[in-house]
């Protein structure tokens, strides 16, 4: 019915560093990115939603979809448009809703000297910053914060490459940024353990802020800065740095070159890229396999190591009804921010499709990956999520994990980071009751429970 995803804005466009999401039900009139940036209005890290390029004065993402422009036979979708969007862990709730100045022209750019007295100088709540830059080695200062859930999604690609090249040369360091609360960072980090095994500084309100993101103009994480033999040798986002890439930047001068030089073809082709994107999941979503592959072929010839292309080559796949081939290729998929739109988005699509469109091999081979992302997600999985997952293990005749499935839909209502209500975790315990008792509710009854739950919180509210 839509697509949910997170993509790079056209920087001709838009302001440089921001990120989009795009919505794309085919009941939309048009396509409106909602785009999340950070406000450098004041000393403090917000971000803020625009629509259409015009800042929208709503602190709350639901408000803003009802705005949005639906065509008539589109009512009825609004709320399963809404639910989609909110369940994407791509999203940050805006806190306040604010015009940005423009910024100064960035003066950390690659080739610079970077000021190496930051880094040491941070508050390290892991591990110790380097005190000298070591010739030849590399060295990565991932940008992240709690709150950013592609940030979040990228740790465990970021502590892999520690581990594995350390020992040549790379030495990763993670910059938490623009987040007030440095105990939680404490508690987060300590909690992830081997899982973030990497130096890591807190930098609010650091040397860090004024002498990297602000000087380099960084207005969205994740960021992440490479530096070699003290200057800036590229800066992109962690999941670009690809063992193949690494490898390249630490075999010597001309390899770091040819790096850089790959880094910055990307970006300059990242407007045509973005087009290209586009053009693909319109394809997918008129099922024509035959543009959606020649699309795809463009994107790999402009930028052979696009994030997205392993996505899109699984889409393809389905598109074509290859399934055992859909099916490895989304197992060898390593982990990353792509893959993880593409597993929230199936696991929106898969439980509402009709029994057959999908061989039950797909569905039980992408189910239990489903269930650990799921697992793994912590306050930030909203319940509908765990719905989903309750319908496909009802599919594959596992009521056991069902049921299960269907109980942390009622705790992730209780626990849900942004839309927990009394009300609305009744309408839950609605669906694992009925779950348990032997009868699948379906989607649409849920969704009435909900919204009957809505309106019975703002009676209250109005008493």
């Amino acid at each position: 019915m839509f697509d949910c995803r997170v993509v790079p804005c056209d920087t001709d466009k838009l302001l440089r560093g921001s990120y989009a999401i795009w919505l794309q039900p085919r009941h939309f009139e048009q396509a409106h990115p909602l785009h999340f940036q950070r406000n450098k209005i004041n000393s403090k890290s917000e971000r803020f939603i625009m629509i259409n390029h015009t800042v929208a004065n709503h602190t709350d993402l639901r408000s803003c979809l009802l705005k949005l422009p639906l065509s008539n036979n589109a009512r009825q979708l609004r709320l399963r448009v809404m639910n989609c969007i909110v369940a994407c862990t791509f999203i940050a709730l805006a806190t306040t809703a604010v015009a940005q100045k423009p910024d100064a022209e960035p003066t950390l750019l690659p080739g610079s000297a970077v000021n190496l007295a930051a880094i040491t100088n941070a508050d390290w709540i892991q591990g110790e910053g380097p005190t000298a830059f070591e010739p030849g080695n590399i060295y990565v200062f991932e940008c992240w914060a709690t709150w950013c859930p592609p940030c979040v999604a990228l740790i465990p690609h970021v502590n892999e490459l520690h581990k594995k090249y350390y020992d040549k040369g790379l030495r990763v360091h993670g910059m938490n940024s623009w987040e007030d609360d440095r105990e939680k960072v404490v508690k987060y980090v300590k909690a992830k353990g081997e899982g973030m095994s990497y130096p890591v500084a807190y930098t609010k309100k650091s040397a860090f802020e004024t002498e990297w993101l602000d000087a380099a103009g960084v207005q969205a994480i994740p960021h992440a800065f490479v530096v070699r033999n003290g200057k800036l040798l590229l800066a992109t986002e962690a999941v670009r740095l690809t063992d193949s890439l690494i490898e390249l930047m630490l075999s010597g001068d001309e390899g770091a070159a040819q790096a850089a030089a790959k880094i910055k073809a990307a970006y300059d082709a990242r407007g045509k890229t973005d087009k290209l994107s586009q053009e693909i999941y319109s394809a997918k979503r008129a099922k024509d396999a035959e543009k959606m592959a020649a699309k795809i072929k463009e994107v790999e010839t402009l930028d052979p190591d696009h994030p997205d292309l392993s996505v899109w080559k699984l889409q393809l796949l389905i598109v074509r009804e290859q399934w055992e081939a859909a099916i490895a290729a989304f197992n060898e998929m390593p982990q990353s921010n792509s893959k993880n739109s593409f597993v929230l988005q199936t696991g929106m699509r898969l439980p509402r499709s009709k029994v057959g469109d999908h061989p039950m091999s797909f569905v039980k081979a992408f189910t239990d990956p489903y269930a650990e992302y799921l697992n793994n997600g912590g306050d930030k999985i909203g319940p509908n999520h765990f719905a989903n997952l309750t319908t496909l293990y009802w599919r594959l005749g596992d009521k056991e994990n069902a049921i299960a499935s269907a109980e942390n839909g009622v705790k992730a209502a209780i626990n849900h980071k942004t839309g927990a209500s009394e009300h609305r975790t009744n309408a839950f315990k609605r669906f694992a009751k009925s779950v348990k008792e032997g009868t699948l509710p379906e989607f649409s009854e849920l969704s009435s429970w909900q919204i009957e739950a809505r309106k019975k919180a703002e009676a209250d509210k109005n008493k």
